[in-house]
């Protein structure tokens, strides 16, 4: 489902003139969003459990629905507190929800196999509940 997702993912991105640069840079550097170049960069060699679709949905929405008056760069960070970060959050889960469960009725949706499926930690259940089941 994953690789659906990430297509899926980068035909919004071309859609709204984003370009994806894929790397290979240290385990450690992050994904990447230029807000003004309407670039990302994704290190496919980033060591974290959080997917690669959850990753490029999250800096998609840094340039889709981002506070352009706020930074002009911004790093992953799945722990980050910042306003921001957790705006990226919720609308990269969105992002992923509306391909996913277009057609799914809410009583046959899971958040616990979206999270498992996404990679994602335990301190955003409340924010996938939020997003999968509205």
């Amino acid at each position: 489902m994953t690789s659906y997702v990430v297509s899926r993912l980068k035909e919004i991105a071309l859609a709204n003139n984003i370009i994806i640069i894929e790397t290979h840079s240290t385990s450690c550097d992050p994904d990447v969003s230029v807000i003004e170049d309407r670039v990302i960069f994704m290190n496919l060699n980033f060591d974290t459990s959080i997917s690669y679709a959850f990753r490029l949905a999250h800096e998609l929405a840094h340039i889709i629905y981002g506070d352009f008056g706020s930074q002009s760069v911004y790093a992953f960070s799945i722990y980050s507190r910042k306003y921001e970060e957790r705006q990226a959050h919720w609308y990269g889960l969105q992002l992923i929800a509306d391909i996913i469960y277009s057609d799914t009725p809410t009583e046959y949706r899971n958040y616990l196999d979206f999270m498992n499926e996404f990679g994602l930690p335990a301190h955003f259940e409340e924010l996938v509940k939020e997003v999968i089941y509205k």
